[in-house]
């Protein structure tokens, strides 16, 4: 080979290479969960990170499976935020379809998908148009242990003063509420039944949020 044409051919490697991940110090796969995958380095976050605990020692030691990750826009450096993330696409972590970021509301650091409740929701009424549609700003709550989905809480559920219950109704995590202690749009227009009083957690409380049921009666 020529060796007039070496710095040729370095200076298209880098073009080729995202301008981005240039200026990230990936390091090298000296750690033991290199090249499964998923990246371990815990100064990223995003959906291409491992869902197992995240340690110091693999600070710069998981470089191909982080850079891969990266490149693909499925991780990001913390800090840089959803400015980053995934925009397009179906976003799917820990088996939850987080769906996209077609909401008006994606990206504002705040969590619009009704179907989560914690301290990382917005504090706006949820809307069930944004279910599915605020993945990047879910999904980076979810991983930072500020919002959980509903029907994973076991416990009863309260807020407003009200004990919506859990889900333990055969209609629950249908979108509509069941519960006959309520009245409104957001109710379902099949029978009531009294087994579903605090029964339909999820359904009744986003409907109650979203300001399409009432409580009328308590029981």
């Amino acid at each position: 080979m020529d060796m007039r044409f070496l710095p040729l051919c370095a200076a298209l490697l880098m073009v080729a290479a995202p301008a981005a991940a240039q200026n990230v110090d990936f390091g090298d796969d000296s750690s033991m969960w290199a090249n499964d995958g998923e990246c371990d380095d815990p100064r990223f976050e995003g959906p291409g990170m491992t869902s197992t605990t995240l340690l110091d020692s693999d600070i710069r030691a998981d470089a191909t499976d982080c850079r891969t990750a990266f490149e693909a826009g499925e991780l990001w450096l913390k800090g840089d935020g959803p400015a980053t993330a995934p925009t397009t696409g179906l976003v799917t972590h820990e088996g939850i379809d987080f769906g996209d970021d077609s909401s008006g509301w994606a990206n504002d650091g705040e969590c619009d998908d009704p179907r989560f409740r914690g301290p990382g929701m917005s504090a706006t009424r949820a809307h069930f148009g944004n279910i599915r549609a605020d993945a990047t700003d879910c999904l980076a709550a979810f991983q930072a242990g500020d919002v959980a989905m509903r029907h994973e809480v076991a416990g009863p559920t309260t807020y407003d003063g009200i004990d919506f219950g859990d889900d333990s109704g055969d209609w629950s995590n249908d979108g509509e509420c069941d519960d006959p202690r309520f009245r409104g749009p957001g109710m379902t227009e099949t029978r009531l039944l009294d087994a579903d009083i605090r029964a339909d957690a999820s359904d009744c409380l986003g409907a109650y949020l979203n300001g399409t049921i009432w409580l009328v009666g308590a029981r």
